[in-house]
């Protein structure tokens, strides 16, 4: 990405962001995602695949997912008003987690300053203060959103007051995630979007946010994964500090050489799904031993890549099935990427539908959320159909 500090946005790219914000605020995605196009800003970045996922959903996508569009539209609405407390997310976040780039900068003026500028245009947790802590998101629905907008999200205007919370991971249940509360250690359950399947420990903070749709809560975002013992002493913050006390403790785990500066920067993900955005959306090639087997098969048969690379995540998915319950739930986040994407579910309604799937099909309809069940179940019926039941 380009060095946003040397070399700014011009007059173009900022008309297109303003126009592009002033489509999400009407709730029109489509002209929101060609105004961003037409600039030459938001084509260096991820952004462009997050919406073109909720463009693809059509009227399956959750309404959910609209609300996290809401959330993300409200901070890209900061960015380009420069609001000042995202200036001040920037500040906290960097004394607080960025001790080691700090000093390597402070001396020179235009170093600190792109230092600053990459981690407000990329540092997620920059976003989360600004939204959440500082309010951006309530002021937003107030004064900027639109009923076309509004009215297509789910309980949003209760995520501008979700606070941080701190989780240890327990189990999965069906589609849910079964988390212990480490603030007030009772046990909560969030869809299972795939928070789990990025994680490299059981520890997660993050903010629970309200939907109507079972089982009643979700992450707002891609939660920080950390180690149970640092996410107890984050709890213990959150539960007896100050207001965002909490970054001294993840500061202190810094600090203490338990984790590297940047450990806490979650990747880029839909408003769909806790997954990062896969390099094969991006366009970057396969190797030839990526490439290798199921796949290679499947792009001779004329498949795309993308599709390609989908259906061999439902395979992966339908195989863990057939081992139980709690392997499908493990896999869900992925098969539910997979039959996202454009062409996939057509794909496997071909590919993916054997005599021997229909039990497999059934089990993988109980774990994944419901905007994605139901394609389950008519994979499923195929399948069924074609073992001759």
């Amino acid at each position: 990405m380009r060095n946003l500090v040397e070399n700014p946005p011009d007059a173009h790219d900022i008309d297109c962001l303003r126009r592009a914000l002033e489509a999400g605020a009407r709730g029109d995605a489509r002209a929101s995602l060609a105004h961003e196009l037409a600039g030459s800003v938001i084509v260096e970045t991820l952004h462009r695949f997050a919406l073109k996922d909720l463009l693809d959903h059509g009227d399956t996508a959750p309404a959910w997912a609209y609300s996290r569009w809401c959330a993300d539209l409200a901070y890209r609405s900061m960015l380009l008003a420069e609001d000042p407390r995202v200036d001040a997310a920037v500040r906290y976040v960097m004394a607080s987690l960025y001790p080691e780039s700090v000093i390597r900068v402070f001396d020179d003026e235009v170093e600190f300053k792109v230092l600053g500028t990459a981690l407000a245009a990329g540092d997620h947790l920059v976003a989360d203060l600004a939204v959440y802590e500082f309010g951006g998101l309530a002021d937003y629905i107030d004064q900027r959103a639109e009923t076309g907008l509004l009215d297509r999200t789910d309980r949003v205007r209760d995520w501008a007051k979700a606070p941080v919370r701190v989780f240890e991971f327990v189990d999965f249940r069906g589609c849910r995630l079964v988390l212990r509360d480490l603030v007030d250690g009772g046990e909560v359950e969030a869809l299972n979007l795939g928070a789990m399947s990025e994680a490299s420990d059981n520890g997660l903070i993050g903010r629970l946010v309200p939907i109507t749709s079972e089982p009643g809560l979700m992450f707002a975002a891609a939660p920080i994964s950390v180690d149970v013992g640092t996410a107890r002493t984050v709890a213990e913050a959150v539960r007896t500090s100050e207001p965002l006390g909490w970054l001294g403790e993840l500061s202190t785990a810094l600090v203490d050489g338990r984790w590297e500066e940047g450990f806490h920067r979650t990747a880029s993900t839909w408003f769909t799904s806790d997954l990062p955005i896969p390099k094969a959306v991006v366009g970057a090639a396969a190797s030839a031993d990526e490439e290798a087997g199921r796949i290679t098969d499947l792009r001779a048969k004329g498949y795309s890549a993308a599709v390609s690379n989908a259906l061999a995540v439902i395979d992966v998915g339908l195989v863990s099935a057939e081992v139980s319950d709690r392997a499908a739930a493990v896999v869900s986040p992925h098969v539910v990427a997979a039959l996202s994407m454009p062409g996939a579910f057509e794909a496997a309604a071909i590919e993916c539908t054997g005599p021997d799937t229909t039990d497999a099909w059934r089990i993988l309809a109980a774990v994944v959320p419901e905007h994605v069940a139901e394609r389950c179940r008519i994979l499923a019926r195929l399948a069924d159909t074609a073992s001759g039941g």
